[in-house]
């Protein structure tokens, strides 16, 4: 009798929390983020270092890249958090990508990608591609900078503990025209704008939610006007309502004057 009760007890608690996760809802974020506008062509990199080897590349500037439709890459968007207040409640889906390792390489003298995010305590492979030396040099705010050389096929793991406010600066000494930035967030519900300007951010739970933007260029997507659904601040911050399914932005106007 004792055990058919016990047994009875861990149904009930079974279907209540069943029914819990089957009455949380989640929504998706998209979106396209396009210039509005002209901008001039990429500026060629002046290689100094290793030229031999760096200087067939044909490296250009990736401060600003848009692609000949006009798509914008490498806008950070992240969920931003009033102070005082609590951040989202985190999708199961996002505990298997805890784990998975961020990779950052050195590929042909320039980092790949140019723009990487993780979560805090999630794996970073510093990797080196190349046949030549260098040196990841990752300048953190809330973080504890540091300076590590990385010889050819070599790697150096590192794992970001706090969280950033801003995206941090990564470089390389030896050969000075090579940056990249790092966003570390606690908070999953991030994104950076693919080689087309789209974006996605996956489960998200509905409500209404802050949102930030910012571009290496200018900093702070500030006072974007002329979107249907966004709107920034003087801190490049808007608002949405998340409603279940999937929440398309539509394409998000930035002209050459923003990138400024």
């Amino acid at each position: 009798m004792k055990t058919s009760k016990i047994a009875m007890f861990a149904a009930l608690v079974a279907l209540a929390f069943c029914g819990t996760t089957q009455a949380a809802e989640w929504g998706t974020i998209t979106g396209k983020f396009v210039v509005d506008g002209k901008l001039p062509a990429a500026a060629a990199i002046s290689v100094t270092k290793d030229v031999e080897f760096c200087g067939k590349q044909g490296l250009t500037d990736e401060t600003v890249v848009v692609d000949a439709k006009g798509g914008l890459a490498n806008v950070a968007v992240w969920v931003y958090i009033s102070r005082g207040k609590s951040g989202p409640d985190v999708h199961p889906s996002y505990a298997d990508k805890a784990k998975e390792t961020l990779v950052i390489d050195n590929v042909k003298c320039a980092y790949s990608p140019h723009f990487s995010m993780a979560t805090t305590g999630q794996a970073v492979e510093f990797k080196n591609s190349d046949g030549i030396a260098h040196n990841f040099k990752v300048e953190g705010f809330s973080n504890d900078s540091f300076n590590t050389l990385v010889p050819n096929g070599a790697a150096y793991q590192h794992k970001f503990s706090e969280e950033e406010s801003y995206p941090m600066n990564a470089g390389c000494s030896i050969h000075p025209w090579m940056n990249a930035k790092i966003l570390v967030k606690e908070s999953p519900y991030m994104a950076i704008s693919a080689a087309d300007g789209t974006f996605t951010i996956e489960n998200m739970p509905v409500g209404e939610w802050k949102f930030k933007l910012w571009h290496e260029k200018s900093g702070n997507l500030s006072n974007l006007d002329g979107n249907t659904k966004v709107e920034t601040d003087r801190k490049g911050i808007f608002e949405i309502e998340v409603k279940a399914g999937t929440n398309d932005l539509g394409v998000i106007k930035v002209t050459p004057e923003d990138l400024e």
